[in-house]
């Protein structure tokens, strides 16, 4: 065979084998599992887990995947999982799993944040204030970490007092109010025993400080006795 018809030979099985070459690529290229996917996945997870805790109004960022990936596309619907305890606000890791036809799992970062109205202080505050509606006033705020400890609704904490100073413009937690306190160590206090249809008053000395509610220990001053009794809201204390 001369070179010429060797050539054309070639020529014409390398056009034959072109199509299926092409083919062959084309399937492989749509194979691969869309990262937007992915990320869309993992966005309906973080905003489910986030509304399931009562957060609204969520604005949610997922952080760019590496575009050099290539996952294979997966049969079935993805899976999606996160810690049992992790956060649902602020920096947030979702998993993102493919079972068939072959396993990868992906894990995607998410910013969440929502926003909501919170009471804040408008002045400076020493400890032992006790707050009032006037130290108040709402605003919105951005909210990136669980919302669990703050202060929601003013009325939870007007009436009571500061355990430490705070700053104008600051939220308030749980952990920095308590009840004001009514009674003083040392103080002359009245115990009461009894039922309400037959009650008995005497003085006690108190022997620490108290706010109502709090259990108290209390020297009888008639008898030298030491008694437990409630603080009530009127300062007396109630013996069981």
């Amino acid at each position: 065979m001369s070179i010429f018809r060797r050539a054309t030979a070639f020529l014409l099985l390398a056009a034959m084998a072109m199509p299926a070459l092409l083919g062959n690529a084309a399937a492989r290229a749509e194979t691969l599992h869309p990262l937007e996917d992915v990320v869309a996945a993992a966005t309906r997870a973080a905003t489910d887990a986030a509304q399931a805790q009562g957060y609204r109004d969520l604005e949610i960022t997922a952080r760019p995947l590496d575009s050099r990936l290539r996952l294979q596309a997966c049969s079935e619907s993805l899976e999606t999982f996160s810690s049992p305890n992790a956060s649902v606000l602020g920096p947030v890791s979702v998993g993102v799993r493919c079972a068939q036809p072959s396993a990868w799992t992906l894990y995607v970062r998410l910013d969440v944040s929502t926003r909501a109205t919170l009471p804040v202080l408008t002045d400076n505050l020493p400890r032992g204030t006790v707050i009032s509606e006037r130290d108040l006033t709402l605003v919105e705020r951005t909210i990136t970490n669980a919302t669990d400890a703050v202060i929601l609704d003013p009325q939870q904490a007007i009436g009571l007092e500061l355990v430490r100073p705070a700053s104008a413009g600051s939220t308030l937690r749980h952990s920095q109010l308590r009840p004001p306190q009514l009674i003083a160590r040392g103080q002359t206090v009245t115990l009461i025993a009894g039922s309400e249809g037959l009650q008995v008053t005497m003085q006690g000395r108190a022997m620490a400080n108290a706010a109502a509610g709090d259990r108290l220990l209390v020297t009888n001053l008639a008898s030298g006795r030491r008694v437990e009794g409630i603080v009530s809201a009127d300062g007396s204390v109630h013996i069981p």
